[in-house]
């Protein structure tokens, strides 16, 4: 325990009240032996009551159910809100009627509702039980539109993401919680083996569900690039009690407001490519990671390179991958003509106005006064949106599949070339080293012949500035979009400032020769 904790105990169960919340653990003779504590396999539960003596009753409920619980108490709507703001949850307890604040003199049946609206909110993976009285019964109907039945641990059964029990039926209590118990428990036999790959508890939850729902007992985890959002993009070997392969997978891990943008996405305009050119959806698992979701992408065997892994161990195929990559992405731009359109609605589609604004503000970007309000010819079709070097896998180097959907939409026909070859710069994990571009290079972007002098990788640039002339309108959409794409680099805090403005200033000298 925490220094500092307090110690209850009571029929061989010892509470824990540290900084983590109440811990139950079970005693026998001298010996302690641990509860799930903040590890994936007990299950964590927030209770809202304001009654002390309620509480102790679920408490004993707890204590003879002799579970793993790692257990979060709050008295008033704001404590509530606070562990549901903080804290990693599988299951909320809820009274209704509580105050607002602790010790106040406030209860009534809306402050519970608060709290219910703010879990939803929150934590939409999260299901809840509903302790209901007769003050409450007017709040029940809008909760029910909230109710859906799922499978929600891969259990094969469903499960109310809302529930309701009155106090007087408090006796069925503890089957409920007994039920939600050994479904989260349950799921600790899929083993995961996460290599260097940091997890968080919800990510866990999240990868054994998947993994589950196949009948899998074994999760391989590597990461695939690291996001450049906060969303996790990871490969997923699921395999069964045999160790034969049950999916060979792309997971896509971040709020649930991401994955469902992603899993729209994908449903509008990446299955419009070739079946061959994109993973098939497998599942999308918006419940038991409490404030995450996740989507998973089947992969056939043998993509397992990134574009950085071929540059790095095979530079002279380079061509050929961004062949491929650009075959993959050829029917999103098949028919489509060219359109009149400013700069501002193009550098939009990469920066918002809002971030434009702050980087105005803090970089002589004096050249921005002349540019927004011109009017090009481009090219908009669907567009990947962030094709970076991570973002596409290779096999046998002619082939490719495209991952990580989020900004999949419409957008300049130039924007993937350029971002497959900018990223190469400016990815976080890139494989160049200081001595290519240096800064002078840089201001000679448009001259690709001076610019390319000394590159470790001219062939993969070349291929990647060739396509981008194949499918825009023209060199003024290429400039745009690199204008677009460079502008935005300079809100990231870990990127070269300086070589980004060299960039752009290279961009602005091609632009006054067309």
């Amino acid at each position: 325990a925490a220094t500092g904790a307090e110690l209850y105990v009571g029929h061989g169960t010892v509470w824990v009240n540290g900084d983590n919340g109440y811990i139950a653990m079970q005693v026998s003779g001298l010996e302690v032996l641990p509860g799930g504590g903040l590890t994936d396999s007990g299950m964590h539960l927030l209770i809202v009551e304001d009654d002390v003596g309620f509480v102790d009753e679920i408490k004993q409920v707890i204590e003879d159910l002799q579970v793993d619980v790692n257990c979060f108490f709050a008295k008033s709507r704001d404590e509530a809100y606070s562990a549901i703001d903080e804290k990693h949850l599988d299951y909320v307890i809820l009274d209704l009627k509580i105050p607002t604040k602790n010790e106040a003199l406030d209860e009534e049946p809306e402050h519970g509702l608060s709290v219910f609206t703010r879990s939803r909110s929150a934590l939409p993976g999260v299901p809840i039980l509903v302790l209901t009285g007769s003050s409450a019964e007017n709040f029940i109907p809008i909760m029910l539109n909230e109710q859906q039945q799922v499978d929600i641990w891969s259990q094969g059964q469903t499960f109310g993401t809302v529930d309701f029990l009155k106090k007087i039926d408090f006796e069925k209590l503890p089957e409920k919680i007994q039920v939600v118990y050994q479904a989260i428990d349950s799921l600790s036999e899929v083993e995961v083996d996460r290599g260097t790959v940091a997890l968080s508890l919800a990510e866990q939850r999240i990868l054994r569900i998947f993994a589950k729902k196949f009948g899998g007992v074994f999760c391989k985890i590597i990461q695939l690039g690291g996001g450049l959002s906060g969303a996790k993009v990871l490969r997923v070997k699921v395999t069964d009690t045999s160790g034969a392969l049950i999916h060979n997978a792309v997971a896509k891990i971040g709020s649930m407001a991401e994955i469902q943008d992603e899993a729209r996405r994908f449903d509008i305009h990446v299955s419009r490519l070739r079946p061959e050119a994109t993973p098939r959806k497998l599942a999308t698992i918006e419940f038991g990671g409490g404030a995450l979701a996740g989507v998973f992408y089947g992969l056939a065997d043998g993509y397992d390179k990134s574009v950085l892994d071929v540059l790095q161990d095979a530079p002279q195929f380079s061509d050929k991958v961004v062949e491929a990559i650009k075959n993959t992405t050829r029917q999103w731009g098949e028919g489509v003509p060219s359109t009149r359109r400013n700069i501002s609605e193009i550098r939009r589609r990469l920066l918002s106005d809002r971030t434009y604004e702050k980087l105005k503000g803090g970089y002589d970007l004096s050249f921005l006064r002349r540019m927004e309000n011109r009017e090009y010819q481009v090219r908009w079709p669907c567009v990947h949106g962030d094709l970076h070097v991570y973002n596409s896998l290779i096999s046998d180097f002619d082939s490719a599949v495209l991952i990580d959907y989020g900004d999949v939409e419409y957008g300049p026909a130039s924007l993937d070339p350029l971002t497959l070859e900018l990223s190469l710069i400016f990815h976080p994990e890139t494989i160049l080293d200081a001595s290519w571009p240096t800064i002078r290079q840089a201001r000679l972007w448009g001259d690709l012949d001076a610019y390319l002098e000394d590159c470790p990788y001219e062939v993969y640039v070349r291929s990647c500035r060739r396509w981008a002339e194949e499918v825009s309108a023209g060199k003024r959409e290429i400039l745009v979009v690199a204008y677009s794409y460079l502008l935005r680099q300079l809100k990231y805090e870990d990127t070269n400032k300086e070589l980004a403005l060299a960039l752009l200033d290279g961009v602005m000298k091609s632009f006054e020769k067309t």
